[in-house]
């Protein structure tokens, strides 16, 4: 029998909702909607193996130990595995399709960052584990019921990258309104959404792996500067093509 946690209703949400508001930005600016389509079901079954992929290398002793148990396993998603992964097949997605891959995913910077936080909702709410430390301070709560239960009250690290993300989506709604580069937004995405995650990890549970840094912060980092690298370029080719 198959079931349905907390966590895989709220990953649902979160990919259908994306493709909701990712078909809204195409209709607004005059692009075909069917292709909000092609990259749901595309990025459906990439984001999840992309999941599943690196909660395996971040965890390879536990795999080797149980892999056919860790494979079949609903739970053990790492968050960036998907989204690398799910960013890759988008942009073969977005060239088959004809269009300018950056232009695209401009539109669909404002859907990440709603996945995102609907998707944080339902690590909340499943208590997966990817919560912070413990606290004695109001913002604590504990996880009793959860996959990975904790009974001390610890920082809701997935509500706070969730708000954040919400937030993200109405600045990144506000921004998209101005005259702007293809792919300028897009980046600016992968900045803020860098600058995030880098800093919640200093007070999750995480285990450092170089220069005092967790996996996802090096990831993290990674993003902001391929976010800062993208702006910079495009200003580059801008005034470039200026002169």
């Amino acid at each position: 029998m198959l079931t349905i946690g907390g966590y895989g209703i709220m990953l649902g949400l979160g990919f259908y909702m994306a493709f909701l508001l990712l078909e809204r930005e195409l209709k607004l600016h005059k692009k075909d909607p069917e292709l909000a389509y092609k990259i749901l079901l595309a990025v459906i079954p990439s984001g999840i193996i992309g999941a599943k992929l690196f909660h395996i290398i971040d965890n390879w002793s536990q795999f080797l130990s149980d892999p056919l148990g860790m494979l079949i396993s609903g739970a053990g998603l790492t968050v960036y595995g998907g989204f690398i992964l799910g960013i890759l097949v988008c942009l073969i997605i977005i060239k088959k399709s004809g269009e300018n891959p950056l232009e695209i995913l401009d539109f669909a910077a404002p859907a990440m960052a709603l996945g995102y936080a609907i998707g944080r909702l339902g690590c909340h709410v499943s208590g997966d584990g990817c919560y912070g430390i413990e606290t004695s301070s109001f913002l604590g709560i504990p996880y009793p019921n959860g996959i990975i239960p904790s009974t001390a009250d610890v920082f809701p690290t997935p509500l706070f990258e969730s708000m954040f993300s919400f937030i993200l989506v109405i600045a990144l709604l506000q921004i998209r309104k101005r005259e702007l580069t293809p792919g300028l937004l897009f980046f600016i995405y992968f900045m803020l959404n860098g600058i995030a995650r880098f800093s919640v990890e200093f007070i999750r549970i995480n285990p450092t792996m170089a220069f005092g840094l967790t996996q996802a912060q090096i990831i993290a980092l990674g993003f902001f500067l391929t976010g800062l690298l993208g702006i910079i370029l495009i200003h580059m080719r801008k005034n470039r093509s200026n002169v």
